[in-house]
This record gives structure tokens, C-alpha cells and sequence, in this order.
């Protein structure tokens, strides 16, 4: 853990674009909790008077079509995607990892069914089933986190397949079988506290991807009912607006991309930090 914890500031050191995404996700974090700590701030008040206003003291991000505060709706936005990414990513961890554990540890025919599986998965598109899916069940804030989580398990089970794989012949597991141990103490006892790094890893990816996946259905139409913001839904709405108020598009993107770049500086750290023979080359 020592080790871990002065690689990981060694980077830091070297890779400034980290400290300042870690400030931005940061930022963007405490701002998603406060619709939750403030509930009156997801009642966003309608001032018609006002509409389409441009940024000014009064309205920092100016006001929409609707005549509502566009940085109250980035905040609810904000909420939006911090709840779909992290109940997407926990269920596809749940479902990813105990698949990929049973696939790379006993191999044969199930390890076998379940590959195949995941490899008619891998054939679609990425967002083809989630564009299927919430066609056909609607919009919904818990049908954008089954949709995503369907497919998002793949990679997750992908990433402990390979290390099961790559530990279960290691002298360490072979002397924890010789001894009597279980398969189920041998696999998440000895061998699964070796896939923590590559799934942090991942996980730190999948929330920039489910980010912007629940975004992209959003703006489809696709996303969010009504009653939750949705960044996507944000600049499909100022999609009229582009000529003659671009800043209703502006500020969600800004948002968004902020976010997405944020988590993949930070996925990238710790990558780096995760593999110790990547300190030293850095990002190109």
C-alpha cells in the first residue's frame, strides 16, 4: 500500500493534467450533491420574463426556451449522470465479475459458454442493444442503468477472465489447493484481490463512458424521463436555439466534456500507477 500511495504522488508530481482533473471531478462531485442535500434546488423556478436570456450576473449560464436557469439544470445534469454512471458501473461489476471469475478459474465448457456469450455481446455496436432496449421499454432513469449494465458487464468480465487465467497456475494458488483450500476461498481469497488494480482501472473508464452512453440516449430522446436533467437532454433542447443562443449548448457540453476528460485523466494515473513499469514514459 506504501508503494502504491508514493507511485501514485510520483505521477502526480509529474502529470499536473491529474492534480487538475482531480479538482474538476472534485468540483463536479459536490456539485452533484447538492440537489441532494438542497431539494429546493431540483424545483427549477420558471421565468418566462426572462427567456432566453443570455449569461449575466442574475443567470450565470443564462436561461433556456422553458424560461429556467441553465446552471440549475447543468446541477440537477450533474445528479443525473453521477446516479446512472455509478448504479451502472456497481451493477456490471456485480454481474462482470463473478462470470469472469467462474470462466478464467474452472475454463472447459463453461469458461467456453460464457466467451461465446460475451463475444455475441462484443459483435453489436456499443449502443445498439441500449438504443434497442429503451426503445422498446421507454425512457426511465432505472431502464438507462439496465440498458447500460447489459452490456456494460463485458468488459468487466473480460478483465477477470484474463487474470484467473493468469494466477490460477501461479504456486501460490496451487499451494493454497494442495492445502485443502475451496474454490470458492481459492478464487476470491487468493486469487481475486489480484484483479482489484485492472478493475479500478476500468471502472474509472466505464463512469466516462456511461457518462457519456446515458447523454447520447438523451438526446435521442431515448434517456431520462421528464422528471430527471439529463445533460443529453440539455443540448437537444438548445439544438434550436444553436443560431441564435449557442451558450444553451455551450455550457452542458462544456460540462459533459469536462466530466469525461476528468475521469480518463484520472483512469490514466492510475493505469500508470497500477503498473510500475509505466512510470517513466508518461503520457505521449
Amino acid at each position: 500500500m506504501k508503494d502504491f500511495v508514493l507511485r501514485f504522488f510520483k505521477i502526480l508530481n509529474k502529470d499536473k493534467f491529474a492534480v487538475i482533473s482531480g479538482f474538476i471531478l472534485l468540483f463536479w462531485i459536490i456539485i452533484a450533491f447538492l440537489p441532494f442535500m438542497i431539494p429546493s434546488l431540483t424545483n427549477i423556478p420558471l421565468t418566462l420574463n426572462e427567456r432566453l436570456a443570455n449569461p449575466s450576473s442574475k443567470f450565470l449560464f443564462g436561461v433556456d426556451g422553458n424560461g429556467q436557469s441553465v446552471g440549475l439544470l447543468i446541477m440537477n445534469g450533474a445528479s443525473t449522470s453521477l446516479i446512472v454512471s455509478l448504479f451502472t458501473v456497481s451493477m456490471s461489476l456485480f454481474v462482470g465479475i463473478p462470470l469472469g471469475a467462474i470462466a478464467g478459474f474452472f475454463g472447459g465448457r463453461i469458461d467456453i459458454f460464457i466467451s461465446r456469450f460475451i463475444d455475441i455481446l462484443l459483435a453489436f455496436p456499443p449502443m445498439v442493444l441500449p438504443i434497442a432496449i429503451m426503445a422498446f421499454f421507454g425512457g426511465g432513469l432505472i431502464n438507462v442503468v439496465i440498458a447500460l449494465s447489459l452490456t456494460g458487464w463485458v468488459s468487466y468480465a473480460r478483465v477477470v477472465r484474463g487474470q484467473f487465467l493468469s494466477f490460477k497456475e501461479r504456486e501460490f494458488v496451487v499451494a493454497a489447493q494442495s492445502l485443502g483450500a475451496s474454490s470458492t476461498r481459492v478464487m476470491f481469497k487468493h486469487i481475486f484481490p489480484n484483479t482489484i488494480s485492472p478493475l479500478a482501472v476500468q471502472a474509472t473508464f466505464s463512469l466516462a463512458g456511461v457518462i457519456i452512453a446515458e447523454a447520447g440516449l438523451s438526446f435521442l430522446g431515448l434517456g431520462v424521463s421528464q422528471a430527471h436533467v439529463s445533460w443529453g437532454g440539455l443540448l437537444n433542447s438548445a439544438r434550436d436555439y444553436l443560431t441564435s443562443n449557442p451558450t444553451l449548448a455551450f455550457f452542458p457540453s462544456l460540462a459533459l466534456f469536462s466530466v469525461v476528460a476528468s475521469l480518463n485523466f484520472i483512469g490514466e494515473t492510475l493505469r500508470l500507477t497500477f503498473d510500475p513499469k509505466s512510470i517513466g514514459a508518461g503520457r505521449m
